[in-house]
């Protein structure tokens, strides 16, 4: 054994196992000239190795991964039923009988025993090289489809023995490890399940006594069925159907579920746990506390944003409909806890906002998306301003329309300089005369301006001063202006100048605020 277990999960192991090699044994009992059931074999066998695995007893899971080799073989690699193999597994058994019994006291000897029984099954079965990455190697659809028909089979075995927390680890064992390959990905109702199935599954395997509730157990009930039509899909088409009625039932599930536990997270601030009769209480508020709840809010908004900011980028990229529902439903519930902590600190107006918006984001529309971007983005930063969320969440007044300017009337033409008398010809001033003239008619030319107004009348410049950030790209249009920059050089068909990718970056900065 690779390390000791406590004695009460030794305890649990030894009756789950004792259960699973009990019903190896009656189905190898029951074989025929044909040889055994072959599914049930590798059943009983596959749950035996998961229930080792988890208790690090490895001598009793190499024994059971031998056996379930076998079943397979038998069933899709035509391996012979024949005395010497039902001979190799009775004593398998019976040795699985006997290192059970010995696993509270596990030893040199048990190690060689196991590793006997392990080297004759693997005669008949041998150990198959495995990559890390099946879906390069072109069997990535049936590596996909076995691991999904194995989780279903778990599930559906934690469906009758609800109770069984052992069986939960082992079933949460396998999906954590289909999660971590990297091909499921590429099957969005096997990611989509998998993903629901850890979400669910570890505050159930942290709690004390494992109960869980009627929405978990309709979740699990919805997922094994999707994952065994997934498992025959694969197999058959390649893909899984994203439409099916499975599909739509799992979808239910989950949606139920989040809303079940949608308020658990929910702040809810000490005053209101007191009577409204202003009389005295345990708890006096701090003179001079260390932080407002502005402040509070700001840091526990952190994470939320940051998950809130993750949900919104997933959403503008995915396509397939069982991925948009998921989004859909997680944005539903993720806006609702930040509204609830909003409101949990006093901040209404981010409340109200989150309120407003949280249908159209829910509904994955593109302007909806990109706006709450920006605020999840500016909650995310522990060091942007409230004025930086209060002009993202606070609508823009109306603008009204400037009234029609007044059309000025046309001046009146100059009086006619007097001709003089009896058609003399009048003198060009100068000296004095002249300066004489010159003040007069700079006077009156004064007098003509300030008494009507300018046909072409110069603007004011209005001396209020204009922030330069409002004449920087933000948001969805810094988005814009990247993807313009981007389809430039696309369309150039050459690599970006170094003043390009200097103003990429910038836009990425800006596109973040």
């Amino acid at each position: 054994m690779t390390s000791p277990q406590p004695t009460g999960v030794l305890d649990l192991f030894v009756l789950q196992a004792s259960d699973y090699i009990e019903h190896i044994d009656a189905v190898i009992g029951a074989a025929g000239t044909a040889g055994p059931d072959a599914e049930a074999l590798a059943r009983a066998a596959r749950m035996l190795r998961g229930s080792a695995t988890m208790t690090r007893v490895p001598g009793v899971g190499e024994i059971a991964a031998g056996i379930e080799r076998v079943a397979r073989a038998l069933r899709e690699a035509g391996l012979a039923w024949e005395p010497g193999l039902r001979g190799t597994l009775v004593a398998a058994v019976d040795d699985l009988k006997i290192l059970v019994r010995a696993a509270r006291t596990w030893g040199a000897a048990e190690d060689q025993r196991a590793q006997v029984r392990s080297s004759e099954l693997a005669r008949y079965a041998p150990h198959l090289a495995r990559t890390n990455t099946p879906s390069a190697a072109g069997g990535g659809a049936a590596f996909l489809a076995n691991e999904a028909a194995e989780i279903a089979f778990g599930l559906d075995q934690l469906l009758a023995h609800p109770g069984d927390a052992m069986l939960l680890s082992s079933v949460m064992g396998k999906v954590r490890g289909l999660r971590g390959v990297a091909a499921t990905k590429d099957v969005p109702p096997l990611s989509d399940v998998v993903d629901a199935l850890d979400r669910v599954g570890k505050p159930l395997e942290l709690a004390p006594t494992l109960d869980p509730t009627p929405a978990q157990m309709t979740l699990f009930q919805a997922a094994a069925g999707l994952l065994r039509r997934a498992a025959i899909e694969l197999r058959s088409a390649g893909r899984p159907d994203p439409t099916s009625p499975e599909v739509q039932a799992f979808m239910n599930a989950a949606a139920s579920l989040d809303e079940e536990s949608g308020d658990a997270d929910r702040i809810v601030p000490i005053a209101q746990l007191f009577f409204a009769d202003g009389g005295p209480t345990l708890v006096a508020a701090a003179q001079n506390p260390p932080t407002t709840p502005q402040q509070r809010f700001r840091l526990e908004g952190v994470s939320q944003a940051e998950h809130l900011l993750r949900l919104i980028s997933e959403a503008m990229v995915t396509g397939d409909p069982a991925g948009r529902q998921r989004l859909s439903r997680e944005l539903r519930v993720a806006l609702r806890a930040l509204e609830a902590a909003a409101q949990s600190f006093g901040e209404r107006d981010v409340a109200a906002y989150v309120a407003r918006g949280a249908e159209s984001v829910a509904s994955l529309e593109p302007s909806a998306l990109a706006a709450m971007r920006q605020v999840a983005a500016t909650l995310a930063d522990p060091s942007s301003r409230p004025e930086q969320l209060a002009r993202h969440i606070t609508p823009a007044p109306a603008v009204p329309a400037a009234p029609a300017a007044p059309v000025p009337a046309a001046p009146p033409a100059p009086a006619a300089p007097p001709r003089p008398a009896n058609g003399a010809r009048s003198r060009t001033p100068s000296g004095r005369n002249l300066a004489a003239l010159l003040d007069s008619g700079i006077a009156s030319l004064g007098q003509q301006l300030s008494a009507r107004p300018l046909s072409n009348p110069v603007p004011i410049v209005d001396e209020a001063l204009v922030p330069i950030e409002t004449l920087l790209y933000r948001g969805r249009a810094a988005l814009d202006r990247m993807l313009a920059v981007r389809n430039d050089v696309r369309a150039a068909n050459r690599p970006a100048s170094p003043d390009e990718m200097s103003e990429l970056l910038d836009l990425i900065e800006l596109a973040a605020d």
